[in-house]
């Protein structure tokens, strides 16, 4: 979904983040709208860890600072705070620590900043992004349209991960599972003719219609 620029968006739920436009780039304000406390991270596209980790109480926010090319996600992880916070499941979000994704990629293509909610990789807590104060662009798809997953689905047995107490801290993706190139959508099944939705990721779709499910779930 895309938005023009020199608007700002508010992400909330997980974060609530207003997105301004400055002379150098961008400047956004996290803050965070759940119960407990979480540790946040900021990884830009490309690299392997973090950029920058913090913690924020519940209700606390934080403004970060990105270039206007800036692309990347944030994820929240109640689980890895404080002393915690590089525990087994903490560090990146990914495959064996799977985090509700909230994407951003800035001035793309036309100059639209783009973001989305992905549990592409599972997911752990909710999250939404609702922009403010931007008009609709046209064209097909979504404009300044709010992307969020409120009510995250039951995760299978089997697909759960937990913590050292067994607590379910967060749900894993069939890809992400058994790394099948099925569920993955590569080899004989790269391509969005080729690839479906499995069960897993039409429980996701189901429960969170605006939010990426698996690979090549653009059309939706």
């Amino acid at each position: 979904m895309k938005i023009p620029r020199g608007h700002l968006f508010l992400f909330s739920i997980l974060f609530t983040s207003a997105v301004m436009v400055h002379g150098d780039g961008r400047s956004i304000t996290v803050k965070n709208n759940c119960p407990e406390k979480i540790s946040v991270g900021v990884l830009t596209n490309g690299n392997s860890n973090p950029d920058e980790r913090f913690d924020l109480n519940s209700q606390g926010s934080r403004t970060i600072n990105k270039p206007e090319s800036w692309g990347g996600r944030l994820f929240g992880q109640p689980s890895c705070v404080g002393a915690d916070a590089k525990g087994p499941h903490c560090g990146n979000a990914g495959a064996a620590n799977p985090a509700t994704l909230a994407e951003f990629f800035f001035k793309g293509h036309n100059n639209k900043d783009y973001y989305d909610i992905s549990l592409v990789d599972g997911y752990n807590i909710p999250a939404s992004i609702e922009p403010q104060g931007g008009q609709g662009g046209g064209g097909d798809g979504k404009n300044c349209g709010k992307s969020d997953c409120k009510e995250l689905p039951d995760c299978p047995p089997n697909l759960a991960i937990k913590d050292g107490s067994g607590k379910v801290i967060g749900c894993q993706s069939s890809c992400s599972k058994t790394g099948d190139p099925e569920h993955c959508c590569v080899g004989q099944y790269d391509g969005p003719d080729k690839c479906k939705a499995d069960k897993q990721a039409q429980n996701v779709k189901k429960a969170c219609p605006d939010s990426y499910s698996f690979a090549y779930d653009d059309q939706t």
